[in-house]
């Protein structure tokens, strides 16, 4: 039932949208929704698993930094997710859902790939004489800029589309992955455009990024790459940096200042001055170029593409900027905590000797980002119990219903291997959970208000005494 301060649902359950809330308060409710969230995938890791909790984590610490060059391959990754959210953040505070992000920076890969292995057929760039430094000098700004031009691109069409025509970007965006997609499948199969864009004209390949470095000189990077046997250094610096600009730009730019405007109400933009239009269509230009410059990087430091490059970072991204409530520098956290759970997951051994995989650390990253996105009602909506304020009767049902839910779902994990049935034992365990924990909230309200009371009868008892 609906009044005019909100809404009241069975049980005397209150609703009601809040005028205001403290920073303190909105970051308590995360932390909580967090720390639930935590507790359910540490209940949920013992039922598959069968194994400690702890033992879980240890194991998948030492899979994500057990030596050199595990730190450097996971702060890569770390590094190239960060830069795919920073990417998609500028449209998302415009309220633009763009889920085009794997296909921008798939485009931008092709691009800068294109550039690599055409380069290689040219007489110059084979050429003994040519030194390693001239060449790399040469290729990179192609690449950089073709990756720029590409990614923006593919960013400007469903921003075009939208502005003109009013299209659906969410469906647009998530069309154009698949566009890039065939494209990239279409040139490896059928016009010989190899997955792995390796070749050499004196011993060293050209257009990646540790040999130009080598051949310009710069030795830290080559001394580091010949240490531990990676060329991730170059990538992770240039997407610190971009998260530094990114963070100014939106927070103390004029054109930061438009899209959070454009984000909170577009006919309020509007009247304020602000051409929607063009902001759309400016700000979705920036996020797909800063796509299509993850792409470059991505290439220039693994020196291949495949249709499968990005590997399903364009929407785990998506993810990332919405836990971080799009803040450059929380996003650097949310991406260094999927990372560690995809890699650490794959060292975590079973007593009956079965290995893990990403999909088991997806699966708790659901849980985690379900309660984190979650936990937003509870900062917008206050919750307030108006009935049954002294009654037992509506937490028990909800401990009871709680319980068998939570005791269906775990029993359905043993069964884990069943794809169908492991989706409905999640589904059970955090509806049974959140179930139970309200039951529990509202027997503890419950007991507060009797012992109230009860105290204030007693009260009443003594003055009339």
């Amino acid at each position: 039932m609906k009044n005019n301060n909100g809404f009241i649902l069975p049980f005397g359950i209150h609703i009601a949208k809040r005028d205001g809330i403290s920073a303190w308060k909105r970051w308590m409710i995360r932390s909580i929704a967090i720390l639930i969230a935590l507790l359910l995938c540490a209940v949920i890791t013992i039922l598959i698993t069968k194994m400690n909790p702890i033992t879980v984590l240890r194991s998948m610490f030492d899979g994500t930094f057990g030596a050199p060059r595990k730190v450097w391959k996971t702060v890569y990754y770390v590094a190239m997710l960060l830069g795919i959210s920073l990417a998609v953040t500028p449209a998302f505070k415009m309220r633009f859902w763009n889920i085009g992000a794997e296909g921008q920076v798939l485009i931008g890969a092709f691009a800068a790939a294109a550039c690599m292995f055409y380069a290689g057929r040219m007489p110059f760039f084979n050429d003994p004489s040519v030194s390693m430094t001239v060449k790399n000098l040469i290729l990179f700004p192609c690449m950089l800029i073709a990756a720029l031009a590409f990614g923006a691109l593919w960013g400007f069409l469903p921003a075009f589309f939208k502005s003109r025509w009013n299209t659906n970007e969410t469906l647009f965006t998530l069309m154009m992955n698949y566009v890039a997609m065939q494209i990239v499948k279409f040139m490896i199969a059928y016009r010989e455009f190899p997955k792995l864009l390796q070749w050499s004209s004196n011993g060293t390949s050209v257009g990646t990024i540790n040999s130009g470095f080598q051949s310009v000189g710069i030795g830290t990077f080559a001394k580091i790459a010949d240490q531990s046997g990676t060329q991730y250094l170059f990538p992770i610096i240039c997407i610190g940096v971009l998260t530094v600009l990114l963070f100014v730009y939106l927070k103390y730019s004029k054109h930061g200042y438009e899209i959070a405007v454009v984000g909170e109400s577009e006919r309020t933009a509007s009247y304020a001055g602000i051409k929607v239009n063009r902001v759309i269509v400016r700000t979705m230009i920036l996020s797909g170029a800063l796509c299509g410059l993850v792409g470059f990087l991505i290439v220039a430091a693994e020196g291949t593409v495949s249709h499968d490059v990005v590997d399903g970072r364009g929407y785990t991204a998506v993810m990332v900027s919405w836990m971080s409530q799009f803040n450059p520098f929380g996003m650097i956290f949310s991406s260094l905590l999927l990372v560690f759970m995809q890699f650490g997951a794959k060292e975590v051994v079973m007593p009956d000797g079965v290995s893990l995989d990403k999909n088991f650390a997806n699966m708790l990253m659901s849980i985690i980002l379900f309660f984190i996105i979650g936990c937003e009602f509870f900062i917008n909506y206050k919750v307030t119990v108006t009935r049954y304020r002294a009654s037992f009767k509506p937490a028990i049902f909800f401990l009871i219903v709680g319980t068998v839910l939570l005791h269906i779902g775990g029993g359905l994990l043993s069964v884990f291997y069943i794809i169908p049935l492991l989706v409905i034992a999640i589904v059970l365990l955090i509806i049974g959970f959140a179930v139970w924990l309200s039951g529990l909230i509202m027997l503890i309200i419950s007991i507060r208000r009797k012992v109230r009371i009860a105290r204030k009868k007693h009260a009443s008892a003594g003055l009339e005494g």
